[in-house]
């Protein structure tokens, strides 16, 4: 019990610094040079520390790409927490009928930049010899969105689009 041991006690001088750099001075911006006479000179990092204005840090990319990694695995699985696992009602019109010789005409596309009610008149004028039957005028309205409008009609809810009048409102009604 009476016996202590010491700590070896170093001193500045007990240091060997690194012999290709300068020990003194400050290091903001930059690394030291090799040593030259005279006072420390410094050179600047070959990278910066800060990141490009839109652009995400590496790990942050390589981390969203390894969420949609999953969240694709979840759904080819049938995890329950995807959005499309349950597929009881995969489209807005899951019973329609659509004749033999229907040719899916060529529409202006609508992006959320144009007037919804000009785009539901052109919509239905090129739909003309189909305008009594709602049930393919709902399917086949998707074919003439993109973008994110064509988010929004995939996630309608079935429920409460009855009909290709229930449709219009909801389409104006968001794009208005």
């Amino acid at each position: 019990m009476g016996e202590t041991h010491e700590v070896p006690r170093h001193t500045v001088a007990d240091f060997v610094p690194h012999l290709g750099y300068a020990t003194e001075g400050q290091t903001f911006g930059g690394i030291p040079l090799p040593n030259t006479p005279g006072p420390p000179q410094y050179r600047p990092q070959p990278q910066p520390l800060h990141f490009a204005m839109g652009k995400l840090p590496p790990a942050i990319v390589e981390r969203e790409e390894f969420d949609h990694i999953q969240e694709r695995l979840r759904a080819i699985e049938g995890g329950k927490d995807y959005a499309f696992a349950i597929m009881a009602e995969p489209c807005l019109v899951p019973d329609v009928v659509i004749p033999s010789k229907f040719k899916v005409p060529d529409f202006d596309k609508y992006k959320d930049t144009t007037c919804p009610k000009n785009h539901l008149k052109m919509y239905n004028r090129k739909m003309g010899a189909y305008s009594k039957n709602e049930k393919l005028l709902m399917h086949f309205f998707q074919e003439s969105l993109i973008g994110a409008v064509v988010t929004w009609y995939t996630n309608l809810e079935p429920s409460r689009v009855h009909s290709w009048k229930d449709l219009m409102i909801a389409f104006i009604r968001r794009y208005q």
